[in-house]
């Protein structure tokens, strides 16, 4: 038998004689320097992170929580940017409650070994409809409350007899529910339909209602067909005046409603400018449908709107020196459909030359501010149809009278004019600013009256012709500056010489 532990042994020698050439550089005389045999990495490259984010929902109104949640992997550390700041663990959730209107990003950025990711999530909180017309002019967050011309919008198209926008009947809200300010406002029309009646050209047929946008860049764009659906839907009344915004309906969108009177001028010998009235109601599906309002045809110089009889619905207050010869209350009847009182306000402005009407809220209390013109006001009524400017509130189912501001009201040396109608008011700290214009409208003026007192004092008076004339509607700005609420401004803005004067850079300081 072979001797096992004898191989074995030799077996382990050829190993140990081997290595030892290896190690010393032995084999066939070689001088080389000796070396030692390093290992390849083979560990992977870190992950690249994920993030995911996410609203439990895209659009929400104002004061209603919606929740933010995130998660990451293969992260360390994560923080936020945009609408919300600081610090944010690698996962989690947050509720969010939009205090106001507009368009909020939320960016997650997460960091770990591997590099960086984020993700933005976009919230629409539409901009929210205040309770009265008063709130939804003077209140919002617009600080630029003017349109252009309709020619100097892409896309539109004047008609034949189109005379471009009533330069006062303008209105501000989010009708596109995007977080946004769109506008609604309303082309005139003359197309001689009464031939030697009108030689002014002033608008003699039924007007044309529009909606306008901003789009990314600034620009106004018409999206009327966006909203209105059937085109004839937008033929309204022929002199589309103030519009004024709240919600009728209660679905918490913006309605309009405009006041509405007719040809401004003697027809074959007779002068008859009463008119139906119009509303421009939200539907379900986000269009809008213009409707006649139930009222017989009046003289519907100027509107208002306001929740008068604290039911929860919005009522529409009317001036009407035509058919019922005082001013009235359409009672609204929270779907938009509306019920005629001829019977609230005091029977002494009973066939009254009452034009200006505005529902103001006061430390809780609507303050009603009629106005006509008082005695002694150039060009202005017989003084048996005078009223100056008073303020009501309704009070045990009447509106009573408060307060009577007709007196103090300067008389400006230098022109001879009086300014007493009020087309507009503000107030602010105690005072009313009311934009007020003589008889004829020739002229206007800022004026600053004590809300208890009466004692008034004259801002600014424009003259028509000058550089500074004025719409008729005035907006208080965030920087404390009175400024005119128009349309037909920008690059071929139009100075016109006839009924409405205006001037497009108009701006006063609150004093």
């Amino acid at each position: 038998m072979p001797n096992n532990s004898l191989r074995g042994a030799a077996a382990a020698a050829l190993v140990a004689l081997a290595a030892c050439l290896v190690a010393c550089g032995g084999g066939g005389g070689s001088s080389g320097t000796a070396t030692t045999p390093t290992a390849t990495s083979t560990a992977s490259a870190a992950a690249a992170p994920t993030v995911s984010l996410a609203l439990s929902a895209t659009k929400a109104s104002v004061n209603s929580p919606v929740t933010l949640t995130w998660s990451s992997t293969d992260t360390s550390s994560c923080s936020s940017s945009n609408s919300w700041s600081g610090s944010q663990a690698t996962r989690g959730s947050k509720a969010i409650t939009p205090g106001a209107g507009g368009q909020f990003s939320y960016t997650i950025t997460c960091t770990g070994a591997g590099g960086t990711a984020a993700k933005t999530v976009v919230l629409t909180v539409p901009m929210p409809v205040l309770a009265s017309s008063y709130e939804n002019k003077n209140d919002i967050a617009l600080d630029d409350p003017k349109l252009p011309n309709l020619q100097d919008i892409p896309g539109v198209t004047l008609e034949a007899g189109e005379q471009n926008i009533g330069e006062r009947g303008v209105a501000f809200a989010d009708f596109l529910q995007e977080g946004a300010f769109s506008a609604i406002t309303a082309s005139t029309f003359y197309k001689n339909a009464f031939p030697g009646s009108n030689p002014a050209k002033w608008p003699d047929s039924p007007a044309k209602l529009y909606f306008l946008r901003k789009d990314a860049s600034g620009q106004w764009t018409d999206v009327s067909s966006q909203l209105i659906k059937t085109p004839s839907e937008r033929t309204i009344c022929v002199s589309p005046g103030f519009i004024e915004i709240a919600d009728l309906n209660k679905d918490g969108r913006p309605d309009a409603v405009i006041s509405c009177t007719g040809p401004d001028f003697t027809i074959n010998g007779v002068f008859d400018d009463s008119s139906l009235q119009y509303a421009v109601l939200s539907q379900p599906d986000g269009s809008y449908r213009v409707v006649m309002l139930g009222v017989p045809s009046i003289y519907a110089h100027q509107v208002a709107l306001a929740d008068i009889d604290g039911d929860g619905n919005v009522d529409i207050l009317s001036v009407d020196t035509g058919h019922f010869q005082t001013p009235i209350v359409l009672w609204g009847n929270g779907d938009g459909s509306i019920r005629v009182d001829a019977t609230r306000f005091p029977a002494d402005m009973f066939q009254k030359a009452i034009y200006g009407i505005r529902a103001i809220p006061i430390n809780g209390k609507i303050n009603v501010v009629v106005s006509g013109n008082p005695t002694g006001a150039q060009a202005g009524p017989p003084a048996s149809n005078e009223f100056g400017t008073k303020v009501l509130q309704y009070l045990n189912g009447k509106f009573e009278y408060v307060n009577d501001l007709s007196a103090g009201i300067p008389r400006v040396t230098s022109t001879g004019l009086t300014y007493a109608l009020a087309l507009d008011a503000i107030y602010k700290a105690g005072y009313y600013y009311f934009l007020r214009v003589n008889g004829d409208y020739t002229g206007s003026a800022i004026v600053k009256t004590n809300a208890t007192t009466g004692a008034s004092t004259l801002l600014t008076e424009v003259v028509r012709g000058n550089a500074a004339d004025t719409s008729g509607i005035l907006k208080l700005t965030s920087a404390g500056n009175f400024v005119s609420q128009m349309g037909n401004c920008g690059a071929n803005a139009i100075k016109l010489t006839d009924y409405f004067h205006y001037q497009c850079t108009f701006s006063i300081p609150l004093q």
